[in-house]
């Protein structure tokens, strides 16, 4: 039976001819053409003398208690710790000139903000400029808009639009006034020396479609060269690509975004590279020992058509063929392998547009024939519109254990999967609740600065990476360098906010990203998302775990309920 969710043979053309904007739907920098518009409640609160329009709280500001919308937790003990690796100041800042006088002050630097850093003054010489891209007054900070993103928002639209009954209206216009309000945002309520954030945009070469495939590195080293040497960037915050964060990296670029890569990868391009995505080498312990605990000694429980509950589960992994993504897979396959119970396939692709489909079809058909019970999925959301669609036609509809990588753990990307194969996944996410447009953080952070504009849908993003630049600008103190950046970040003391528990220093250990803890969640496509509306939501529990803290038993997900 064919449902508003299977893809057709044109589909699956329109898939391959027009790739860039389909893989950029799942680029959180330009995820504002998948994004849906859902109009907020609209109230009037005063910030500051000014007029601020928002669905909720008021947004924080140096001079009051903020709780946006209930959605501060509060700082839990254990959650992070104070790195000891370096000699800091006052507010835990890595630095600071003699010239210069730094002092701390009581509470947070942002009142009501859950991951502000402590609270410091500043008065003196900044040092001037210590590093490329730093001046006394500026740090220059570049943002790369790829030559094929027009072209993506359209065939995002044509594709995504028959799965999703969302409208799709976010411009690059919006994007970019979005990001310069942020950083007058950060500029404002953030202890930056005397300095400010300079924010330019540059028109790149590099094709991101390429560059997500692993391909293009050329063209990603033709841009970091212009925002290292044209523009002086100290930072760049659209580093959403490994070829373009590495040459980053070798320009000496700080740069922040890079989704999902392993621990060793961020270890090697220290100090530059960062992210607030969770690194993979975390996810495949973290899942490794949800299966080893929980999984793998369980019958089958939560299966559909095609697959019996109650019988002794048959796991496969499914990861694309990228050398990172592959040694963060063997971490969790090694770690199955030694408990005795290696998985029944090991299913690999290439992340190539033009075989996706057939590889989809292929993988479908093995996992049938070899009688899969459950697959542990650490892929890209096109691969899963492809296969739970051919799964559908087959009436297969096995477990789906989701590793949370890929925004397949966010609701607007698993609405666009097969709804009926969908309804039987469940795994982890290291982020927190998603809110309603109107009701976040980066919402009203902006809101406070530009009271009459509409953030982009995506203002989210934008506001998490902008939030790890800020955070290492202040806490390395006045003389701003790579090194500082690092030092300032590794003695961050932590927070927990909508956005899931943040540490740069998990159990004692040095990171380059922000998310080491999970929650569980499962997929319900009868409920409406909070966030935009519409049929499909993750449902989610409140407690936190890390990969050493897993519980034995079965995993706290339907039909067990959550916790």
């Amino acid at each position: 039976m064919k449902t508003d969710f299977d893809v057709s043979p044109s589909d699956r053309r329109l898939l391959k001819g027009y790739g860039p904007g389909i893989f950029l739907a799942v680029v959180f920098l330009l995820m504002a053409v998948l994004v849906p518009t859902v109009a907020p409640q609209v109230i009037t609160a005063s910030n500051s003398g000014q007029s601020v329009t928002s669905s909720g709280s008021a947004p924080p500001s140096g001079g009051s208690n903020v709780n946006p919308g209930g959605l501060i937790r509060g700082k839990r003990g254990g959650t992070s710790n104070i790195g000891g690796t370096s000699s800091t100041g006052p507010g835990g800042i890595a630095s600071k000139p003699a010239a210069g006088k730094v002092a701390g002050c009581h509470g947070p630097q942002v009142s009501g903000d859950p991951y502000s850093p402590p609270c410091v003054t500043f008065s003196g010489s900044n040092g001037g400029a210590t590093s490329p891209g730093v001046t006394g007054t500026t740090i220059n900070v570049t943002y790369r808009i790829p030559p094929d993103a027009e072209d993506a928002a359209q065939a995002v639209q044509q594709i995504a639009s028959k799965y999703n009954a969302a409208n799709f209206n976010d411009t690059p216009a919006q994007i970019e006034r979005t990001l310069q309000d942020l950083a007058t945002y950060f500029n404002k309520h953030f202890q930056f020396y005397g300095r400010k954030i300079a924010l330019k945009s540059f028109k790149g070469s590099g094709q991101i479609l390429q560059e997500i495939l692993g391909a293009g590195q050329a063209a990603a080293n033709a841009d970091a060269l212009t925002a290292a040497r044209t523009d002086h960037a100290f930072a760049d915050v659209s580093a959403i690509s490994q070829p373009y964060a590495q040459a980053l990296t070798n320009r000496h670029v700080v740069n922040i975004g890079a989704p999902y890569m392993s621990n060793q990868w961020f270890t090697n391009n220290a100090p530059y590279s960062w992210s607030f995505e969770p690194n993979c080498s975390d996810l495949a312990a973290e899942g490794g020992n949800v299966a080893i605990r929980q999984i793998i000694h369980q019958p089958v429980t939560w299966a559909g058509s095609g697959v019996k509950n109650g019988q002794s589960r048959r796991i496969a992994l499914i990861v694309p063929d990228n050398p990172v993504y592959q040694q963060c897979a063997k971490v969790a396959a090694d770690e199955l392998k030694r408990a005795g119970h290696p998985f029944t396939d090991q299913l690999s692709y290439t992340l190539d547009l033009s075989q996706l489909s057939s590889e989809a079809n292929s993988m479908e058909q093995r996992l049938v024939s070899d009688n899969i019970t459950s697959v542990g999925f650490a892929g890209d959301p096109i691969t899963l519109v492809y296969l739970t669609g051919d799964m559908h036609n087959a009436g297969y509809e096995p477990e789906f254990l989701n590793m949370g990588v890929g925004f397949t753990d966010l609701d607007i990307v698993g609405q666009l999967f097969q709804q009926e194969v969908w309804a039987h996944a469940a795994g982890i996410t290291n982020n927190g609740t998603e809110p309603p447009y109107g009701s976040s953080l980066g919402y009203f952070a902006v809101k406070s600065v530009d009271p009459g504009f509409a953030p982009s849908h995506v203002v989210d993003q934008l506001y998490e990476d902008l939030y790890v630049l800020a955070l290492g600008i202040q806490l390395a103190g006045p003389d701003l360098t790579p090194q500082n950046f690092e030092r300032g970040m590794f003695n961050y003391p932590g927070g927990d906010g909508e956005f899931g528990p943040w540490t740069f220093h998990p159990g004692g250990h040095d990171s380059f990203t922000t998310q080491h803890e999970f929650r569980y969640e499962w997929w319900d496509p009868t409920a409406t998302s909070a966030y935009d509306d519409q049929p499909g939501t993750w449902v989610g529990g409140h407690k936190w775990y890390t990969a050493a803290s897993v519980p034995t038993g079965p995993p706290p997900v339907f039909p067990h309920g959550v916790q």
